[in-house]
């Protein structure tokens, strides 16, 4: 008996999967509501999710129907912090994706000092005015010269991480949504991102519905990955869910990347400490 107990008790806990920390709902371009989300999330086992809409500064359309209304956010709010106290058996919380684009951080500051987030998640989807996600731009003629496009978003994530306005840096290569390659060397320019979000304690995402993209990848790329981890920047996963059923889209294979990339733990975000990965 005693033997067998031993052997049982050397038996190893798996850890719980990681939280997802970033998903969408119809207040902004998702679909569902939190409480749906939170019940998707609940069904899964996960430990704790966060709801985080666009918000995007009224320079970029503000009020646009991809981001939370600027007069909607205290509605958004209310539907969030609704959806923890029916579900008190996971931790729900509070985030926004915001963009980032120069010039308003003043009045991207107001905003989100305006309400009790737990978080915030830094989107790039503008380089100079031009939205590059935006299918109707996906063969716009600033793609002709891709090497300086993506120059330019690397030195804006620079900036974002260095604004202090975001705890996490959404799917760092984004700019790579279209599957756009380049022969020009552009390291310099990731490597300076990634050494303002080491300056800066800004944590990295790994974003699983890249794979739903026409590149059909992850965010961000492995090599990218790899050089946060030796960097020691912290890690989240989000799925970047825009449907209910894609919170906690392919956890199982960006568990696998994060730990091919180098990373033994994730950061979760409810309580800032270091988790082991599953």
């Amino acid at each position: 008996m005693a033997g067998r107990r031993q052997r049982a008790a050397q038996v190893a806990v798996p850890s719980p999967p990681p939280g997802d920390y970033h998903v969408h709902t119809r207040f902004s371009d998702g679909e569902g509501e939190p409480a749906q989300c939170v019940e998707r999330a609940l069904a899964l086992g996960l430990p704790e999710i966060g709801i985080t809409d666009h918000l995007t500064p009224s320079v970029v359309g503000g009020e646009g129907d991809w981001s939370i209304g600027h007069e909607c956010l205290g509605e958004y709010v209310g539907a969030v912090r609704d959806a923890g106290a029916r579900y008190p058996e996971i931790t729900v919380l509070l985030g926004v994706e915001a963009d980032y684009v120069p010039g308003a951080e003043d009045e991207l500051a107001g905003l989100l000092g305006a309400y009790p987030f737990d978080y915030v998640i830094g989107g790039l989807h503008y380089v100079d005015g031009f939205s590059f996600d935006d299918p109707p731009n996906r063969d716009d003629r600033r793609w002709d010269d891709a090497a300086s496009l993506y120059r330019r978003y690397y030195a804006l994530v620079s900036r974002a991480a260095a604004s202090g306005l975001f705890d996490v840096v959404a799917h760092l290569d984004y700019v790579m949504l279209w599957g756009r390659r380049t022969d020009a060397d552009i390291s310099a320019a990731e490597d300076e991102a990634l050494a303002a979000m080491a300056a800066h304690g800004v944590a990295i995402e790994v974003n699983t519905t890249g794979t739903l993209e026409p590149a059909g990848l992850m965010h961000p790329a492995p090599d990218l990955l790899a050089r946060a981890c030796r960097l020691g920047i912290p890690l989240v996963f989000g799925s970047d869910a825009h449907e209910v059923d894609q919170v906690g889209w392919e956890f199982d294979a960006a568990v696998a990347l994060a730990r091919q990339a180098g990373y033994r733990t994730c950061l979760e975000l409810s309580s800032g400490v270091q988790t082991p990965l599953p």
